[in-house]
């Protein structure tokens, strides 16, 4: 008897297209639901002991989407997915969908196909009923038109067939964040003397090997101002690294303003202070460094395991 194969982070089984190739210490998957990725076989047995979120899946399927390279995920991927990705609302979710099904259509009128049992992650939804009320409200709002004949409050089709509409497409040009496509990283952090080697050589190297473009607002010559200057950076960045040390409430402001624009935010802090670090920010990851080296190390790996090497 044919032994059934599921993929250890969606639960879904080979009758559902689920294969994988075994390799030394690890197991490339390709899913019909998250797509490719390859896990450690410790990591495997985690995932397959517990149920995951659905954010890991939205997390995967986002790389593949993007043409990334294929996520590489490890014990400490899945926790740092879970703690350093925010929770998209459900206005934000929308405005995913609909940017992945610009990324789908060939051309402006081009009709996508979605298939809710294996699409649904492209909203971050946790499932299909979630899906098909985002798909719903789309095509209430004038921005998505359904090019077949179900009715989805009284119907759940297995495939949906949507166009985005001239709106949408005005939406998507009002909504666009260069972030979506910019190699950007804003960095909050201490500008003080005693930090400047942290970061010349522990934020500002790792993120460059990580394919990325570091920003801080003290760095770049400018006449804006400051507090503007900063708004937009941070808008225009696919991610940003906070480094608490010394505890500034300007590195609290960016990187919470960050994190309500639904925009990754990475933590680090220096050992000797992490014991001040704010009580509303504990339950995220925090890089723990002692120094230039373990910084610059730790947040290579972090930003290439969570955001992707760009």
């Amino acid at each position: 008897m044919k032994q059934s194969i599921f993929c250890p982070i969606c639960k879904l089984g080979d009758e559902e297209k689920v294969s994988y190739t075994s390799g030394e210490g690890s197991v490339t998957y390709k899913c019909a639901r998250c797509g490719r990725f390859t896990i450690t076989r410790t990591a495997e047995a985690t995932a397959e002991d517990k149920n995951l979120s659905s954010k890991i899946t939205a997390w995967i399927k986002e790389h593949n989407e993007r043409g990334d390279d294929c996520p590489k995920i490890t014990s400490d991927t899945l926790e740092n997915v879970e703690k350093n990705i925010p929770d998209y609302s459900p206005m934000q979710k929308q405005l995913i969908l609909l940017k992945n099904i610009e990324r789908r259509s060939s051309y402006p009128g081009h009709t996508v196909v979605l298939t809710p049992k294996f699409d649904y992650p492209l909203s971050w939804a946790i499932g299909e009923e979630e899906f098909y009320y985002y798909v719903n409200s789309l095509v209430e709002r004038g921005f998505l038109k359904r090019t077949d004949n179900y009715i989805i409050e009284e119907e759940k089709p297995s495939s949906l067939s949507v166009v985005i509409t001239p709106k949408g497409w005005s939406y998507l040009d009002e909504n666009s964040k260069k972030a979506v496509i910019s190699d950007q990283v804003f960095v909050a952090m201490s500008f003080s003397p005693s930090l400047k080697s942290s970061w010349e050589n522990g934020i500002r190297p790792a993120i460059i090997e990580a394919g990325y473009r570091p920003y801080r607002v003290d760095v770049e010559p400018h006449i804006d101002r400051i507090d503007a200057k900063i708004i937009t950076e941070i808008k225009n960045s696919r991610f940003l690294v906070a480094d608490v040390t010394e505890q500034k409430q300007g590195v609290y402001f960016e990187a919470g303003f960050a994190l309500g624009l639904g925009i990754p935010v990475i933590w680090c802090v220096k050992k000797d202070d992490l014991d001040n670090v704010h009580f509303d920010t504990r339950q995220y990851n925090h890089i723990v460094w002692e120094s230039d080296k373990d910084l610059r190390e730790n947040l290579y790996y972090l930003i290439c395991s969570v955001i992707g090497k760009y």
